[in-house]
């Protein structure tokens, strides 16, 4: 029974083609959007977390100036003098032409071992620095793999790849840095874990504050709403694709009717025919998933350097212009290419389940299916609309404002043909002849099938 109905289900697609085309196109397009921007959020965030760790700055407090960009060297002096354990770090954009380089200069004879240790043994990513070259000149820059070393001057520091470094980083010693930058001061001190005990209070007069551990979260609260952006599009990217799934699919089975009743007259269980279907969406779905998500990894690919551009101008983070592939963000695109077609297919089997025997190629009983529907679609549409208002009381900010607009205008577009629905029983109580009356309920029959194309 159930290689009947799909075969006779699947025969629909070699007749119309062009449906078919559709269908993939518009469910390869949603998640080919949808994946791609979070592929681009994904590895942002994971260089916002890559660009805290190094030098240990999640781990180690540091001073830095309450006023200007730099700390006076005697004042540097003066606390080691105290008993400090403290340790130099100058820090700035290194730019040729278009380019630019954040470079990060320490001191590997005062830096704690979790600030030092990993960027010049390697552990295991790479091979040890020569401290001598290190310390000496011209120096040694040490740098992620994703960074442009053209940006470096060929007469300078000798550029050394190390996977400790995070894309468009650079470190190096704190002398070297100092020639590069033009910058004697220190532009913050890295303090060591272990202090001596019984230290003096940090005079007021040096002016520095102590600031906690950096994490990949500080620079990601500065960059939520240009990622937050980004996510509403792909969503509502991925909703415009569903729209299209949806019409494919509604008038696939629309055209089937006729199908189906002969299947269900020959003696098939409905649920082999709700199989058949399943089996069918599911068949697209992993058509449409694997085009989908090689489309989102280009998109993504080609976005990527002018969105790490545009991070690094506005918020000063340091993202690489390269995507690498990530397995959690494609598998979550396939996992949304699925639901996204279960969806767009839900209704058409509900309203197959419900009715009778002979009913679904009668299309007054699928007008009398879709208004029972209309009710829930009702309710869903207050419940956003309560919703939408209940967010906009109890909570404030970027999301709460997103939420807000989200629940208002799907809850008017829910209610859009119950609104229409309306208006036509109005205006059928001045109807005058049967021609008016004729026109006037075919038109109430076609609202249900053309409630999705008006909500759009």
């Amino acid at each position: 029974m159930l290689y009947l109905a799909v075969s006779s289900l699947f025969s629909h697609w070699r007749r119309h083609l062009g449906q078919a085309l559709t269908l993939v196109a518009g469910l390869a397009l949603a998640t080919a959007l949808w994946s791609g921007i979070q592929a681009i959020n994904a590895e942002a965030r994971s260089a916002y977390d890559q660009a805290a760790a190094t030098l240990g700055q999640d781990t180690l407090d540091r001073l830095v100036p309450a006023y200007g960009d730099t700390i006076p060297r005697q004042t540097y002096v003066d606390l080691r003098r105290m008993g400090y354990a403290v340790s130099p770090v100058i820090t700035g954009i290194y730019r040729t032409g278009d380019l630019r380089v954040r470079v990060l200069g320490i001191d590997p004879l005062t830096a704690p071992d979790a600030a030092s240790a990993p960027v010049l043994i390697g552990e295991g990513s790479g091979p040890p620095v020569e401290l001598t070259a290190f310390f000496g000149s011209p120096g040694v820059l040490l740098v992620g793999s994703g960074t442009d070393l053209d940006a470096f001057p060929p007469d300078g520091p000798r550029v050394q790849i190390t996977g400790e470094v995070p894309a468009g980083a650079a470190v190096t010693d704190i002398g070297t840095a100092a020639r590069l930058l033009g910058q004697q001061d220190p532009s913050y001190l890295l303090i060591d874990p272990d202090q001596p005990a019984r230290l003096p209070v940090l005079p007021a007069e040096t002016g520095l504050i102590r600031e906690g551990p950096q994490s990949g979260a500080d620079v990601g609260r500065l960059t939520d709403s240009f990622h937050l952006n980004l996510t509403a599009f792909g969503l509502l990217a991925f909703a415009v694709g569903l729209f299209i799934v949806h019409g494919a699919i509604g008038l696939s089975v629309e055209q089937r009717r006729a199908t189906v009743r002969t299947l269900r007259s020959m003696g098939v269980p409905l649920r082999a025919v709700l199989a058949a279907f399943a089996l069918e969406i599911t068949a697209f779905a992993i058509v449409a998933g694997a085009v989908g998500l090689i489309l989102g990894y280009l998109i993504a690919g080609a976005l990527m350097p002018g969105v790490a551009s545009t991070l690094r101008g506005l918020y000063g983070a340091d993202v690489p212009g390269v995507l690498r592939f990530d397995p959690l963000w494609a598998l979550a695109g396939a996992a949304m290419t699925f639901a996204g077609a279960t969806v767009a297919a839900a209704q058409a089997f509900v309203k197959l389940a419900q009715m009778p025997l002979l009913a679904p190629a009668q299309p007054r009983a699928w007008a009398i299916a879709s208004v029972r529907g209309m009710r829930w679609q009702a309710i869903g549409a207050l419940t956003l609309g309560c919703g939408a208002v209940g967010i906009l009381i109890v909570a404030d900010g970027l999301l709460a404002g997103f939420g807000f607009l989200a629940g208002l205008l799907m809850g008017a577009a829910l209610l859009l043909p119950l609104v229409l629905l309306g208006l036509l029983r109005g205006v059928s109580a001045f109807a005058r002849g049967p021609q008016a009356e004729w026109i006037l309920a075919d038109t109430r029959q076609q609202i249900p099938s053309l409630s999705l194309a008006l909500m759009r």
